[in-house]
């Protein structure tokens, strides 16, 4: 760096402030219907999309929708619980009481953090393999938003993971799928949120009217929507169903068959490339509609999110202190 401002995650060379992107993510909300929600972050220009939204039930096609104006983001049509992402990109440079970092790389100008909100950020790394309808608790309170990824640790293949996040103890717990389909297997999983953990003894800090903000063992979440298949480094996928399909036993008696379910995954396929996909077919359940009504409807649901891991797995135990 040849000029500006350096720090640097406790005990470690790695400069998270100047070597990750600063389009902070500023809300990750649970959401369906149609509603819409107003932030407060003066200088910054807002973006949002929606992950695991269903796109199709049954036969009928599912057509939700998410807009942003000014500092409102609104949605309409998600039909079942979803993630909405909200991603805060600034605008200006800021000029307020205290420590501004401008980043005069770039032309215009623009601030570089954020001072009057935290950003997500990693705040726990969990590696397992996953027994069917295991739980396992976060270190992040239920009433505060989360976001999880997870990924292979294998030399090959996928892990095979889902879960459910429910309230535990008042922290948001991860339960894993029920008992059909492959097994789970070792997996890493990457918990971020709207908090802070592991302040330094010393070091970088930022307030908002004597709040901290932010610290320098702070490593922000990066993530994109959609699916990479030719990665160049490892991949975090967002757990949750692609697709369900339903398939008889015997087309004659379409009440008997087989669920099939397309789950999104993160490993190394078949040509040795990282990828983060909806393509792993790995679970399926035995369905028997005794009413004789026909097929259970299947479902598809929209992209997933997704993250590069290097960063966050070189450098996670010395910004957790674990």
């Amino acid at each position: 760096m040849a000029g500006g401002f350096q720090t640097f995650i406790n005990g470690t060379a790695f400069d998270a402030v100047n070597s990750m992107s600063y389009n902070f993510i500023a809300d990750v909300a649970t959401i369906s219907g149609t509603s819409s929600k107003t932030y407060n972050l003066a200088g910054f220009n807002l973006s949002a999309a929606i992950i695991g939204g269903r796109t199709s039930a049954g036969g009928q096609q599912i057509i939700y929708g998410v807009s942003v104006s000014g500092q409102t983001v609104s949605w309409s049509g998600v039909d079942t619980a979803s993630k909405l992402i909200v991603t805060a990109t600034a605008a200006t440079t800021l000029n307020y009481a205290g420590f501004v970092y401008n980043d005069y790389s770039v032309n215009p100008p623009v601030f570089k953090l954020a001072p009057n909100f935290t950003p997500f950020n990693l705040v726990q790394v969990i590696d397992l393999t996953p027994g069917f309808d295991q739980i396992v608790q976060t270190n992040v309170p239920a009433t505060m938003s989360m976001v999880a990824f997870h990924r292979s640790t294998a030399g090959s293949g996928f892990d095979h993971v889902w879960w459910y996040e429910i309230n535990q103890n008042g922290y948001w717990a991860l339960q894993f799928r029920p008992n059909f389909g492959s097994a789970m297997g070792p997996t890493r999983i990457y918990v971020f949120a709207k908090m802070m953990v592991n302040v330094p003894p010393g070091g970088f800090f930022m307030y908002n009217n004597g709040v901290m903000v932010w610290h320098s063992n702070c490593l922000p979440l990066q993530m994109q929507t959609g699916s990479t298949t030719n990665a160049g480094q490892p991949v975090a996928i967002t757990p949750g169903v692609s697709v369900v399909l339903s398939i008889p036993s015997d087309p004659a008696f379409p009440n008997i068959g087989t669920r099939r379910y397309n789950c999104y995954s993160a490993g190394i396929n078949t040509s040795g490339n990282w990828e983060a996909s909806g393509g792993d077919i790995y679970a399926s359940a035995f369905y028997n509609n005794p009413s004789n009504t026909g097929l259970p409807p299947g479902y598809s649901c929209g992209p997933p999110g997704f993250i590069y891991t290097n960063a966050y797995d070189s450098y996670y135990r010395q910004a957790l202190g674990v």
